[in-house]
């Protein structure tokens, strides 16, 4: 009977034991996979978090590639010239256009009064100067440098020499466009002065942060009676092209 109980009593710590090892099992097993389901929802949720940064900074990134190129399509209206009359001259046989030229703002309202210039033939080539900033400046909307800014030299026919014809902006002076924000002009009237300083001048035209500093002139046919116009660019293109206007530009 003694060895009975005895024998039972072993078979009960056994399976005790076998118990105990396998709750231990069992409980290690669910620990480790409890320890990895929140371990790895905790990676996911840092990948998630990541992803959504990494997305917010895309987006950053694209809408402010969008406002730069924006800036760099900006057109401005910065000129027009009107072809009044065509003619011939009866002694030389030469024909003559009279043209009126007229500044505007980016709103296309007239700055000073219009110019009245004749032009040997009807091919009228427009004469400037045009400074062009870093595009980083344009791309930055740099209050001084967020644009190209330009200055009209002459107007005149393929049929004569620009020393022939009297300036439309005066070299040194700011131009009458510009005018209209005194905030910059000591900064202008130094580039206008300085011009072809920084023309030939590598240094000390990174100084003031000028990508490039030179002469320009596009041309186009004239028809009598039409209205031409220059727009200028922030990048610094400039076009030249036929308008239609309600208002002719008057004397």
């Amino acid at each position: 009977m003694a060895k009975t109980m005895e024998t039972i009593s072993t078979i009960n710590s056994t399976l005790r034991t076998v118990l105990a090892v396998l709750v231990a099992t069992v409980l290690g097993i669910a620990s480790f996979f409890g320890y990895n389901i929140y371990h790895e929802k905790e990676i996911a949720l840092q990948k998630v978090s990541a992803l959504e940064e990494e997305i917010s900074h895309k987006q950053a990134e694209i809408e402010q590639l969008g406002v730069r190129l924006k800036l760099l399509k900006v057109d401005q209206r910065i000129g027009q010239f009107h072809v009044v009359d065509q003619l011939v001259d009866p002694e030389s046989g030469e024909k003559v256009s009279k043209v009126r030229f007229l500044e505007i703002d980016k709103q296309g309202k007239p700055i000073g009064l219009p110019r009245e210039f004749e032009i040997k033939g009807d091919v009228a080539y427009i004469e400037y100067w045009v400074v062009k900033f870093d595009d980083k400046y344009v791309e930055e909307a740099d209050p001084f440098r967020n644009t190209s800014i330009f200055l009209f030299r002459k107007i005149f026919g393929e049929d004569q020499k620009a020393s022939e014809v009297p300036d439309i902006d005066t070299i040194g002076d700011r131009p009458a466009v510009y005018a209209q924000n005194p905030e910059v002009t000591e900064f202008e009237n130094q580039l206008w002065k300085d011009f072809w300083k920084l023309a030939n001048d590598p240094e000390a035209a990174k100084s003031k942060g000028v990508r490039t500093a030179h002469g320009e002139a596009p041309n186009i046919k004239m028809i009598e009676g039409k209205t031409y116009e220059l727009e200028l660019r922030s990048s610094g293109g400039v076009s030249l092209k036929p308008v239609e206007v309600e208002i002719k530009p008057e004397s």
